[in-house]
């Protein structure tokens, strides 16, 4: 039975997405300019797409429905991480796919993307390209910019397409396929670090709700998916223990900043990852400095290569304050849609499990998703990340899930919701990511 708290919590995010809904059509109406597309708070269109490309989507809703909460009580763990795997993958694919094979990987081959410089990054070389990346960031006389997720992100992201081009991989689909494989990672990941902090039990209850999480309509396709397998991993690291496993979360995350510059707000997490398992004080600090120095070796690695990455983070907040999408984009609508639009990313059983989590919040269980809640806090209060909130903030929204282990065993009608949700916007939504 739904308990007033839970009642509060889910009617509360509907309000909130149908306010910023309503406040967005008004202002539109009025001038303002929202860079979302007609389906604020999220960015795109609407779309029916109703025709046979829903079938494979609604056939896995409906056998993770039926099949997903036993299987997930009744494999071996190794068995079950394999199946949320192949269901996170399936589940992003499935929903991408409702809009046509085309639309897979039609997201990364727009004017904006990464896969527009390839071909010129691939041309100058890999040394000249480090050396002389922030040249082309704003204006400085040296000729064109970098298109706007290339200048907008630190080189790593675009590195790693040129590196599939010269592999001979030079088709979108490829890139697309990539980015959705690791990006599915995340679920696995996510789930393992449940286990270590909480025990195999809360984690087996999640783990049909960490793999279908609305939030799989943006990892197909979006590069922020890669971002969030590594991310994902790196944190996994962390919270496994040992020192091997803390370095290797130390690279892993030390490549995050190299990927997006927000990603430096994964820092709250990665303390959470490495309190999850409740050790000394001396094991904590040993850790964390481990990792450290692994994060240290790869901003070193790159400073090396010609790049430092202070001096690209305050070129590329200069490009994005003088931009007119950021200027035009008022201030206090997106304060209030981020928040819509993470909720929605995280599902309805995620706002359901809330009332459970803030009464065991000193349960390691509840410490990754608040660090990512503080991240996410972090991020609006830059004012850096106004209107993009789907894409960007898929490292973090990915752990917010993990919470429905919480929810009462049997209640398969907030895994039904939250696998409607997807579904629905799917069905009707045209997004930009």
């Amino acid at each position: 039975m739904l308990s007033r708290a839970q009642a509060f919590t889910v009617a509360g995010g509907a309000a909130l997405y149908g306010g910023c809904a309503l406040v967005g059509w008004w202002l539109t109406r009025h001038g303002a300019h929202l860079h979302l597309g007609s389906a604020f708070p999220l960015g795109g269109h609407y779309r029916l797409h109703l025709t046979g490309w829903l079938l494979p989507a609604v056939a896995l809703a409906a056998a993770v429905l039926r099949w997903g909460p036993g299987l997930a009580q009744r494999l071996s763990w190794p068995r079950m991480l394999g199946a949320a795997y192949a269901t996170a993958l399936g589940w992003a694919g499935t929903l991408a796919l409702v809009a046509g094979p085309a639309a897979i990987a039609h997201p990364l081959t727009t004017q904006y993307e990464y896969l527009h410089d390839v071909r010129r990054v691939s041309a100058m070389g890999l040394g000249t390209y480090l050396r002389t990346f922030t040249w082309y960031i704003v204006d400085s006389g040296h000729g064109p910019l970098w298109t706007t997720h290339v200048s907008g992100h630190p080189p790593l992201a675009t590195l790693v397409f040129v590196l599939l081009f010269r592999a001979g991989l030079t088709s979108s689909n490829w890139a697309a396929g990539l980015v959705i494989v690791v990006g599915a990672t995340a679920a696995p990941s996510v789930l393992g670090t449940l286990r270590t902090a909480g025990g195999e039990e809360i984690a087996r209850r999640a783990a049909p709700y960490v793999a279908t999480a609305p939030a799989a309509l943006w990892l197909a396709t979006s590069a922020d998916a890669l971002f969030t397998g590594v991310a994902a991993a790196g944190l996994f690291a962390l919270a496994a223990g040992g020192r091997w496993r803390a370095a290797l979360g130390g690279l892993l995350l030390g490549a995050c900043l190299f990927l997006s510059y927000g990603l430096a707000l994964l820092a709250p997490l990665a303390v959470a990852a490495v309190a999850v398992r409740r050790p000394r004080i001396r094991d904590a600090a040993s850790r964390l400095t481990i990792a450290a120095l692994g994060v240290a070796a790869v901003v070193g690695a790159f400073a090396v290569a010609g790049f430092w990455w202070s001096d690209g983070l305050v070129l590329v907040r200069e490009r994005v304050v003088l931009g007119g999408a950021w200027q035009e984009r008022p201030t206090g609508y997106f304060v209030f849609s981020n928040l819509a639009t993470l909720a929605v990313s995280a599902g309805p059983a995620t706002l359901a499990a809330l009332p459970f989590a803030v009464r065991r919040w000193r349960s390691p269980v509840t410490w990754l998703p608040g660090a990512a809640l503080v991240a996410v806090a972090a991020a609006i209060a830059s004012n850096l990340s106004k209107g993009e909130t789907e894409r960007i903030y898929l490292p973090f929204a990915v752990w917010l899930p993990s919470l429905a282990g919480l929810l009462p065993d049997g209640r398969r009608y907030w895994l039904a919701a939250q696998l409607g949700l997807g579904l629905l916007i799917a069905a009707t939504t045209q997004l930009d990511w």
